[in-house]
C-alpha cells in the first residue's frame, strides 16, 4: 500500500478513475482515504434489512447484498447512534425518512457539540450542511445521515477545535470536495479534531466535512487492502454495484 504525503490532494482530485483509495500522511498521522464519484457510483445508506433487523456488520450487509446479486465495494459506519441502536439524528434511505432531524440541546457527547451537520445526496449531488439550516432547504434527498460535530462548514473549522488539544482518538468522517466528490477518511492512529479537520480542508480539498464516529469506526474496501467484515454498527454508508454475469 502506497503512502502519500500532503501532495495527495492533487492525486485524489486529479485521479483519472472514478474512485481512489490509499493511506496518506498528514501532520505526522496516517489516514485511509477513499473518494467516491456519486455521479458514476452507487452510494447508499443502510440500517435495517427487510425484516427490520439491524445489519450491524459489514459481513451481514455484504452477504445480504450478494443474495440480491449486488456487490459491496466499500463501506464505512455512518452517523452517531443512541443506546437503543437507532440513529441519533436524521436518517434517510432510498428517499424514505426513517429517523427525524435532531436539533436537541444539552445532550452529552460529540453529537451535541454544535454545530453538528447533515451529509446528504440529492440527484447524485452530495452536500454537507449545518443541521440547523437543513429544514430551510426543503430538500428530499436519496440518502441523509446526521452526525456531529461538523468538522468544516464553508471552509471554516469548528470553533471548538483547538490546535493544541490533547484529546486524541481514532476518528472517521466524510467530506465533499469542491469538484463534487465524496471523500471518506478514517485515522490509523490517535488524532485530534483539529488535525482531522485540516486533513479535509488542506489535503482533500473539502469546504465541508462531517465527523461520523470514533473508536468503533471501521472501513471495508477490499480492492484497496481493507477487508474488515466485523462491526456492531447502526447506519452504514456503502458503495454497491450489480454483480457481473459470469
Amino acid at each position: 500500500m502506497f503512502k502519500w504525503v500532503l501532495s495527495a490532494c492533487a492525486v485524489i482530485l486529479g485521479f483519472p478513475h472514478l474512485s481512489v483509495a490509499d493511506v496518506l500522511q498528514h501532520r505526522g498521522q496516517e489516514f485511509f482515504v477513499h473518494a467516491v464519484n456519486p455521479q458514476a457510483e452507487q452510494l447508499e445508506l443502510f440500517w435495517q434489512d427487510s425484516s427490520g433487523q439491524r445489519f450491524g456488520s459489514f459481513r451481514r450487509l455484504r452477504d445480504t447484498l450478494a443474495t440480491q446479486r449486488r456487490t459491496l465495494k466499500f463501506a464505512m459506519n455512518a452517523g452517531i447512534f443512541g443506546e437503543d441502536f437507532a440513529p441519533l439524528g436524521l436518517h434517510i434511505e432510498n428517499g424514505q425518512l426513517l429517523r427525524p432531524l435532531n436539533l436537541g440541546k444539552g445532550g452529552r457527547g460529540n453529537f451535541y457539540l454544535k454545530p453538528n451537520g447533515v451529509f446528504y445526496v440529492l440527484d447524485k449531488k452530495p452536500a454537507i450542511v449545518d443541521a440547523r439550516s437543513y429544514p430551510k432547504l426543503k430538500v428530499k434527498p436519496t440518502i441523509a445521515t446526521q452526525s456531529g460535530p461538523a468538522l468544516l462548514l464553508g471552509g471554516v473549522i469548528h470553533p471548538a477545535f483547538l490546535e493544541e488539544s490533547s484529546n486524541r482518538h481514532y476518528r472517521n468522517g466524510v467530506g465533499v470536495t469542491r469538484e463534487g466528490k465524496v471523500v471518506f477518511a478514517i485515522s490509523q492512529s490517535l488524532v485530534t479534531f483539529h488535525e482531522f479537520a485540516t486533513l479535509f480542508r488542506d489535503v482533500l480539498g473539502c469546504n465541508d466535512a462531517l465527523y461520523l464516529d470514533g473508536a468503533l469506526s471501521a472501513v471495508y474496501a477490499p480492492d484497496h487492502g481493507q477487508r474488515f467484515l466485523g462491526g456492531d454498527f447502526v447506519g452504514i454508508l456503502a458503495v454497491t454495484a450489480e454483480m457481473k454475469e459470469q
